[in-house]
């Protein structure tokens, strides 16, 4: 099998902060495009039930946030996002819900700012393939440290594929990165398992050429 090389990035919380303000005025047409069908997919696998405690780490425009309040009726749900660009999108979004049942700020996955096992489920879509590689044991160590014990998580991310229109992808995250906000194909199932979470499952996802991989798993 052909190894899957993961291109290298460097990370800097400002500069994420820029990237994702240029972005955010078309981010909800781009998402639409080409991770709808992801995000449909992480709702059904997240198996959200009315009174739970769930943390979404990297919130964006508020999106899969607000599906994920509507089905939290009766629960409290947490959102972070480190880009005050994309958190005022989803503050204005999320107008239309009652405060008590949510709570957004700036915040960063390296260091949540949250008590150890306080959530049954932890969502987070598209924000892992922007990091180091070196840094997934400890961005996956922290969403591990928030969740209950036998607690939830499902993460969504840009893949590799192995059609020539999802290598295409890879390509123009190699040679034009800045298109992609950073963002490029990556595999973490084996970080996960390494992060102390069971049962993992990943479901390969294809949307207008683009690829994805949703993924599933338990805390021990």
């Amino acid at each position: 099998m052909e190894k899957q090389h993961i291109l290298t990035r460097e990370f800097a919380e400002n500069k994420v902060r820029d990237e994702y303000s240029n972005v955010a005025w078309f981010y909800n047409f781009w998402s639409w495009l080409t991770e709808s069908k992801s995000a449909k997919k992480v709702l059904e696998l997240a198996q959200i039930q009315s009174g739970e405690r769930i943390l979404e780490v990297a919130v964006g425009t508020g999106v899969m946030f607000a599906e994920i309040v509507r089905r939290n009726e009766n629960g409290v749900t947490e959102g972070i996002d480190v880009s005050p660009s994309m958190m005022a999108k989803a503050d204005e979004r999320m107008k239309k819900f009652p405060k008590g049942r949510y709570r957004l700020q700036i915040g960063s996955a390296y260091k949540l700012p949250f008590d150890s096992n306080t959530f049954d489920l932890l969502v987070n879509n598209f924000m892992i393939d922007l990091l180091p590689e070196k840094d997934f044991p400890l961005i996956l160590s922290e969403f591990n440290r928030v969740l209950k014990p036998s607690g939830r998580i499902v993460i969504s991310t840009m893949s590799f594929g192995k059609r020539w229109y999802h290598k295409m992808w890879f390509w123009i995250s190699k040679h034009f990165p800045k298109l992609m906000t950073g963002c490029r194909p990556i595999s973490i199932k084996n970080y996960l398992t390494q992060a102390k979470f069971d049962s993992v499952e990943s479901i390969f996802i294809s949307q207008n050429t683009f690829p994805s991989e949703v993924l599933r798993a338990k805390k021990h």
